[in-house]
């Protein structure tokens, strides 16, 4: 991420913040997948899309889990109402 390259990631919340809820959230295997996007986009395409917010006297680009989650939970809403008793 780029707090190896720059000392900070300029995410809001952190990349390892951010990757701790994903797992937290929807375990191991979909919390990789989430992590790993998270990764992969930190400091590339998210700082010209992301708002920037002031959090703890910095600028940071928010990107909350919540925002990146929708097809994995939209799928499993699918799911549920396709259940039959």
């Amino acid at each position: 991420c780029s707090a190896v390259r720059y000392g900070e990631c300029p995410m809001y919340p952190s990349c390892s913040e951010y990757c701790k809820q994903a797992f937290e959230k929807y375990g191991f295997f979909v919390g990789a997948m989430i992590a790993s996007d998270r990764l992969v986009r930190c400091g590339r395409d998210e700082l010209k899309s992301a708002p920037l917010i002031f959090v703890e006297g910095k600028w940071k680009y928010y990107d909350p889990l919540e925002q990146n989650t929708s097809w994995w939970d939209h799928k499993q809403m699918s799911v549920i109402k396709n259940r039959r008793p």
